[in-house]
């Protein structure tokens, strides 16, 4: 037999689950009508298929599904197995005059919650053949009627009523716990998703905006016989990083996925904060801001991943600089050591940033989003990417900012990224 398909391993464990569940309580249940048959009505003489068919329902769905691996085929015996011995109890207690004949309701529910539409369709067709059986005894007038003979229909009916609540209230409750885990597991993945899609669209953009200023840079000099190497060189490094990038998002879905872990490695972040400074440049002479740079003479070593740190987390933080800078002004990137960690600060005095936005600048369900002091548009998904890589690297972010008022003398906001210090070996 094939067996089911399922949309993802949380997909099976949520089934599993309700296949464990529907294993014990029905077995329970049972278990309680095969006692109260044996000690309360005295009728062991039926044990000869009781017995052997409860027996049966413990012992062979769960090794059908040890060693067939098949939980299709498990699921469909634990279905028909239990089906049968509740008709059978039905039947014995006086077909569809037995107290409990409402017990039938949960064959086509348990079926379907085990297997899907297709474990309801068995199971409406197992309740329409017993019924059917059931109104031909009655016709016929043979079968037995213990309840009947030997108990109180008035009281078997309310045991019966409230064995059935217990044993609905239980399935329907795991049933309800294991759909809200498994919609919520499927909302962090949309959202993982969702968080690398905003990777490809925020800082792929970014360094096409860099090559394309290079690109009309470089056929301006061509145009004047000067073709400069410079700048070829600098659209070679970014269609390097976005070769890297696309790379970087792949593993980062496996990182997210679970099947993998963040590629950290040593980083010389003298290195990756001149190489930021020297792309971000191009961007900050467009619009006639000053980039400056004042980075330690000491060792700054760290541990990280270069791609994601240079283009989602630098590249962001200088070009929201920029797009919230006025023309003429200046942004500073500093970089000194401390005793464990290296800090990092990008500094501008421009606009600054509402209170309402900084105080929710990190949550991705905010609208965090407006226009740069030349109109410039954003995602409003850069700030949010950048604390969640840099949790990665084991680092952390602050954000300071003073908004640009009539009365407010200076404005600006700053920005503090920690990184843990690497041990390097003289």
């Amino acid at each position: 037999m094939q067996d089911l398909r399922f949309t993802s391993e949380d997909a099976y464990k949520k089934r599993l689950t309700y296949f464990k569940v529907i294993y014990f309580l029905g077995l329970a249940v049972t278990l309680v009508y095969l006692l109260k048959f044996n000690y309360q009505y005295g009728v062991s003489h039926y044990n000869a298929i009781l017995i052997p068919t409860w027996v049966t329902l413990l012992l062979l769905p769960p090794l059908s599904l040890k060693f067939s691996k098949n939980y299709l085929l498990s699921a469909s015996i634990l279905c028909v197995m239990a089906a049968f011995i509740v008709s059978y109890f039905l039947y014995l207690s006086g077909g569809i005059d037995a107290p409990g004949i409402f017990w039938l309701t949960a064959i086509p529910l348990i079926c379907g919650i085990l297997i899907g539409v297709s474990g309801a369709v068995l199971g409406y067709t197992i309740v329409i053949l017993a019924l059917l059986f059931f109104w031909y005894t009655r016709v016929s007038g043979f079968g037995p009627n213990i309840i009947a003979q030997y108990g109180d229909y008035s009281e078997e009916k309310l045991f019966n009523i409230i064995l059935f609540l217990l044993f609905s209230g239980f399935n329907t409750h795991y049933y309800i716990r294991g759909e809200k885990s498994l919609m919520k597991n499927l909302e962090e993945k949309n959202m993982d998703i969702e968080n690398l899609l905003r990777v490809l669209i925020h800082d792929i953009a970014n360094t096409l905006s860099t090559m394309t200023y290079n690109l009309v840079k470089a056929k301006e000099d061509r145009e004047e016989l000067s073709l400069s190497s410079l700048e070829l060189d600098k659209i070679e490094r970014a269609v390097d990083d976005i070769v890297n990038l696309l790379a970087q998002v792949r593993h980062l879905k496996s990182v997210k996925d679970g099947k993998a872990v963040m590629p950290l490695r040593p980083l010389n972040l003298t290195l990756v904060l001149h190489e930021v400074y020297e792309n971000a440049v191009a961007t900050a002479q467009q619009k006639g801001i000053k980039l400056q740079l004042d980075i330690s003479r000491e060792r700054m070593p760290i541990q990280g991943e270069k791609t994601i740190l240079s283009n989602v987390v630098l590249s962001n933080l200088i070009n929201n600089a920029i797009k919230f800078s006025h023309p003429g002004e200046r942004i500073e990137l500093r970089a000194f050591p401390t005793e464990s960690e290296v800090v990092i600060e990008i500094r501008d005095y421009g606009i600054g940033i509402p209170k309402e936005i900084l105080a929710n600048i990190f949550n991705l369900n905010s609208q965090t989003t407006r226009p740069g002091t030349q109109g410039e548009k954003g995602t409003g998904y850069g700030m949010p990417l950048v604390r969640e890589y840099l949790q990665m690297m084991d680092g952390t972010i602050e954000v300071f900012s003073s908004e640009e008022t009539s009365s407010c003398a200076s404005s600006g906001t700053r920005v503090i990224l920690k990184l843990p210090l690497t041990k390097v070996s003289d």
